[in-house]
C-alpha cells in the first residue's frame, strides 16, 4: 500500500522520471500492441461469458414453467384433435394457460435454423400447443396417460431434456471464457515483465551510471513503472474500444442468427468490461516493479 501511495505521488510530481526510460525501440510498440490485443480478446471473451450466462438463465426460466403438446394428424383431423387437447388442458390442474402456436410464432422459433425467409407455410407441420404452468405445477404423468388414451397422436414434452443440456453447455462456455480471461492475465504479467527486462538490458549502462551518481533504486523503479504503465494503459484502452465496437456491430452482422439480436449487456456487465484497462494497469504496476527490482539486484 505504501508503494502505491509513493508511486502515485511521484507519478504526479516528478516528470523527470520519464527521461530514464527510452521512448523508442521495439519494446514501446511491443508493449502497447500486446496490451491492446490481450485487452481486446479479454473483453470479447468476458462479454461472451456474460452473454452465455444471461442466455442460460433466460432459457432456463422460460423452459422451467413451460411445456408443449405436439399433435400429428391429417389436415381434416388436426383441428378437431387440437380442440380436444385444449379442452383437456382446460380441465387439468396446474395449467395457467394453453394456446395454439400460430404460423408466425413457428417461423420465429425456427428462424435461427431455417432463416427468416423460409416458406414454412409450404410444409404440412404438426400442431403445437404451448402450456404455461402455475406455481403448483402440472402432474405430467397423469396428463400423459389421459392424452395417450384420448389422443394417441399427441406428444407431451415438458422440455426437461432440452433445458438441462442448454444449461450445461452455457455453464461450460462461461467457465471457458473466465479461464481465457485468467490465462490472458497471466500472459500479460509475462509480457510486461519481458518488455521491462528488455528495456533494462538495453540501458544497462545508463542504470549503472545512475547508481554511480547516487540515484536510488526507488527512483529507477518508479520511472520504469510509470512508463510501462502508461504504455499498457494506452494499449488496453485501444483494445477495449475496438472490442466495444465489435460488440455493438455484432447484431448487425448476425441478423439471420436470431439469437444474439435479443441479448444485450446490462449496466453491470458493461461496468465489468470497462474495468479491463484498470486490471491491466494494476498488472503492469506490479509486474514491472518486480521485474525492475529483480534486474537491479543483479547489478549489485
Amino acid at each position: 500500500m505504501s508503494f502505491m501511495l509513493n508511486f502515485w505521488k511521484s507519478l504526479l510530481a516528478s516528470p523527470d522520471h520519464i527521461q530514464v526510460v527510452p521512448n523508442t525501440g521495439f519494446t514501446v510498440w511491443l508493449t502497447t500492441f500486446t496490451a491492446g490485443a490481450m485487452s481486446f480478446v479479454a473483453v470479447i471473451g468476458l462479454a461472451f461469458s456474460l452473454i452465455c450466462a444471461e442466455l442460460s438463465n433466460r432459457w432456463g426460466d422460460s423452459l422451467k414453467s413451460a411445456s408443449s403438446i405436439r399433435l400429428s394428424a391429417s389436415t381434416d383431423l388436426l383441428e378437431k384433435q387440437t380442440s380436444i387437447a385444449l379442452a383437456i388442458l382446460d380441465q387439468t390442474n396446474g395449467v395457467r394457460s394453453a394456446r395454439l402456436v400460430g404460423l408466425q410464432d413457428k417461423k420465429k422459433l425456427l428462424e435461427p435454423w431455417l432463416g427468416f425467409d423460409f416458406p414454412l407455410e409450404a410444409i404440412e407441420m404438426p400442431a403445437l400447443i404451448e402450456i404455461q404452468e402455475t406455481d403448483v405445477g402440472v402432474d405430467y404423468e397423469g396428463l400423459r396417460l389421459r392424452l395417450s388414451a384420448e389422443l394417441p397422436s399427441a406428444t407431451l414434452d415438458n422440455h426437461s431434456q432440452w433445458r438441462q443440456p442448454v444449461e450445461v453447455v452455457a455453464t461450460l462456455i462461461s467457465q471457458l471464457g473466465m479461464f481465457t480471461v485468467a490465462l490472458l492475465v497471466l500472459s500479460s504479467v509475462a509480457m510486461v515483465s519481458m518488455a521491462a527486462n528488455a528495456a533494462l538490458s538495453a540501458n544497462i549502462k545508463v542504470l549503472r551510471v545512475l547508481r554511480l551518481v547516487g540515484a536510488f533504486d526507488a527512483f529507477i523503479v518508479t520511472a520504469f513503472v510509470r512508463k510501462f504503465t502508461f504504455r499498457v494503459f494506452v494499449g488496453s484502452i485501444l483494445g477495449t474500444f475496438c472490442a466495444g465496437i465489435v460488440l455493438v456491430l455484432m447484431p448487425d452482422f448476425s441478423e439471420n442468427l436470431g439469437i444474439l439480436n435479443e441479448v444485450n449487456l446490462d449496466l453491470i456487465d458493461k461496468i465489468w468490461l470497462g474495468t479491463v484497462p484498470l486490471i491491466f494497469v494494476i498488472i503492469s504496476i506490479f509486474a514491472t516493479r518486480m521485474a525492475v527490482k529483480t534486474s537491479l539486484k543483479r547489478l549489485v
